[in-house]
């Protein structure tokens, strides 16, 4: 795995910059957090299991209690009463959508509202599966990324052309903008889906 101290280092390497500590670690937490938002990757996915107490037929979850990371929504679905059978799919609407023509809540369905994830159920369920896309850990202590492991010159190029615009070097910047682009469609290509040509 590569490291943020690692990524760092191969930073301070192309900018001979070892002295910019502080800028050079922001940029490479900076330029993760750019690639792993460059789209939505399998990767990124993260499941969680919901217990509801007490159950009803509309609950609200506060997301990011449960998933701090919290990206984006992916997907919500039943769990039967054993809480290991998987049941049908929640879809994802928006607040104006829930009514039918007739102006009657919809079930089986949810919503964001906020930072809460609302949900209309047809059955009262204890168990639910959540699956939605999280950001990587970027702290100094948790860094953890896929990207650094599988593609770390598409973090370690856009980090050195941000040092590389910091202290002026211009014809530097854009030379490293160009690699990371570069590395960002290679990046894209590789890891859009799950399996592999």
């Amino acid at each position: 795995m590569a490291t943020l101290a690692e990524l760092c280092d191969e930073v301070y390497t192309i900018t001979n910059r070892p002295d910019l500590i502080n800028e050079t670690r922001v940029a490479v937490k900076a330029a993760t957090l750019k690639c792993h938002q460059s789209d939505y990757y399998p990767k990124d996915l993260y499941e969680t299991a919901l217990a509801w107490d007490p159950i009803a037929y509309v609950q609200s979850l506060s997301y990011r209690d449960i998933v701090p990371r919290w990206r984006a929504f992916k997907y919500l679905r039943k769990l039967e009463s054993d809480g290991t059978t998987l049941g049908n799919f929640f879809t994802l609407l928006t607040p104006s959508q829930t009514l039918d023509s007739y102006g009657q809540n919809k079930e089986n369905i949810c919503y964001l509202a906020g930072e809460s994830l609302e949900i209309r159920s047809s059955t009262e369920d204890t168990y639910m599966l959540l699956g939605c896309y999280i950001h990587p850990d970027i702290t100094t202590s948790g860094y953890n990324s896929w990207v650094s492991v599988e593609h770390p010159y598409a973090i370690i190029y856009e980090a050195a052309a941000k040092i590389f615009s910091q202290i002026g070097w211009q014809e530097q910047t854009a030379e490293f903008r160009r690699e990371a682009a570069e590395q960002l469609i290679l990046l894209r290509n590789s890891q859009i889906q799950a399996e592999g040509y």
